[in-house]
């Protein structure tokens, strides 16, 4: 028997799963992206949880949720529920602290850059030890699936975020299946069965979510049996088909991809430098060079399984004359600039491929490879004000409202790295988010999303596709582009 066989064999009462982003906050309101909130929904409980499935919620902490009209819910929560570390029981004041604390009543003054899942909230109101009302200001569409059912709905301990501060980050006190054991920069973090939790018992006594940026070292990893699960590009999964020991499966992605531009820059100030430069770009051939053309082509923000696809979206075809003839028309006829990137070989290789392309119209563009940290702080604040191009992969939830929530005005200098700022565009944006008659708001969102294709600061890509690599003893579960886990409820296969 393999060395692979022999520990494909044996029970597993732990797990080691892969992430490619460091731990930031292991805080519900503050997290940093999804590396970060796949351990906060195993730590914390929500009123209700999304199904693994995506088509709608299952009671948590919650004994009753009632959406009383658009604008209020109730709920009743289930007795008992303890949280970790002697903090103890659950109430409804707790829920009130966890919601509101996202943009209604911040802990000093710290505004979540998540407020916009609770668009609408005016206050938690406490009507009993264990129950409450959710009331909006104006209906909020997206409320059950992007907020109450997903991370922003897990529930703190008022207590203990008062007690710690930022210490809460690495060392959170939930209610949930599982606890945080560690917590170390640069490694991961490791989880232990939360012996108190209320609910269904979870297969796996510790997880173990390791930080491996790379790729490559990821995949040697998964072939020696040091990981147990990983989602990973294209042109490495692919070749670990029929491994021992391993399953590769492939499914529809859920993120969406984009060469931006920086509007607010010179010389992309002027509009058709900008349009010279998505003329200039052969999408497909960016493609192929990134995602071994495994990854389908994105048109607009929306992808295709999400309510607002706009399946008329103009489909840009490289054009060096008309590229040309553009940024002579601005009297730019040597422009040199930069591409920011992160340092991961798909990006690496549709960056070199942009990059020779756009040298045929007279744009030279560097390259800028920079590591996570830095990355990820490069269109933040004042630094932001600086990038001129960068390729950027965001992650995507089943709601219209939750992607385009990141380029209104009010996230440049966060999310909004193109410096987008449309009037139009945010008005749409706060009305899709209002309109709760499904084809109307998938009308807005189409409307949003011509605004976006007129300010030629995007040039998607791709919406990406999940490889997922699996040990073939272990069975994961995720929502729809297996960007969300549910490390709670991966059991053995």
């Amino acid at each position: 028997m393999s060395a692979s066989s022999s520990v494909s064999a044996q029970p597993k009462s732990s797990i080691t799963v892969r992430i490619d982003r460091d731990i930031t906050a292991l805080d519900p309101a503050f997290r940093g992206g999804p590396h970060d909130a796949n351990v906060v929904r195993a730590v914390f409980q929500r009123l209700a949880a999304l199904k693994v499935d995506g088509t709608g919620l299952e009671l948590d902490a919650a004994a009753e949720l009632k959406q009383v009209d658009p604008t209020l819910i109730e709920f009743t929560l289930k007795p008992g529920q303890m949280f970790t570390d002697g903090f103890g029981e659950m109430t409804a004041e707790d829920v009130k602290f966890s919601f509101e604390r996202f943009a209604v009543a911040p802990v000093d003054g710290k505004v979540s850059p998540y407020k916009a899942d609770w668009a609408g909230l005016t206050e938690v109101e406490v009507t009993g030890t264990y129950t409450g009302r959710i009331k909006l200001s104006a209906p909020n569409a997206g409320l059950m699936t992007v907020a109450i059912g997903d991370c922003s709905g897990c529930i703190v301990s008022k207590k203990a975020v008062l007690e710690r501060g930022t210490e809460h980050n690495t060392h959170p006190v939930g209610s949930g299946p599982y606890q945080v054991a560690s917590v170390e920069k640069q490694r991961g973090a490791v989880l232990r069965r939360n012996p108190d939790y209320k609910g269904a018992r979870p297969a796996f006594e510790e997880i173990r979510v390791n930080f491996i940026q790379d790729p490559k070292t990821t995949e040697l990893a998964l072939r020696s049996g040091e990981l147990d699960f990983a989602v990973l590009p294209p042109s490495i999964a692919e070749p670990m088909r029929g491994a021992s020991g391993l399953s590769v499966e492939n499914y529809p992605g859920l993120a969406y991809i984009w060469l931006g531009i920086n509007m607010q820059k010179a010389p992309f100030t002027d509009m058709r430098v900008r349009q010279a430069v998505r003329l200039a770009l052969d999408v497909d051939q960016m493609l192929l060079a990134g995602f071994n053309g495994k990854a389908p082509r994105l048109n607009a923000l929306v992808m295709p399984p999400v309510l607002g696809y706009w399946k008329d979206a103009p489909v840009y075809k490289r054009n060096v004359a008309e590229a040309r003839r553009l940024l002579a028309e601005a009297g730019q006829t040597s422009i040199k600039t930069r591409i920011t990137i992160l340092n991961q070989p798909a990006y690496q290789s549709m960056a070199l491929v942009a990059r020779a392309l756009l040298q045929e119209v007279g744009i030279s563009a560097e390259v800028d490879v920079q590591e996570g940290g830095t990355y990820w702080d490069a269109g933040k604040g004042e630094a932001g004000k600086n990038i001129d191009m960068f390729l950027m992969r965001f992650n995507g939830k089943l709601d219209p409202s939750f992607l385009m929530q990141w380029f209104t005005s009010s996230q440049i200098g966060l999310w909004n790295w193109q410096r987008f700022a449309s009037p139009e565009y945010d008005q749409l944006a706060q009305q899709a988010i209002r309109e709760l008659d499904p084809a109307k708001r998938a009308e807005i969102a189409i409307k949003a999303q011509q605004e976006m294709d007129k300010s030629a600061a995007f040039v998607w890509l791709t919406n990406d596709v999940a490889y997922v690599v699996r040990r073939t003893n272990v069975k994961p579960a995720f929502l729809p582009g297996a960007i969300d886990w549910q490390l709670d409820k991966f059991t053995p296969a």
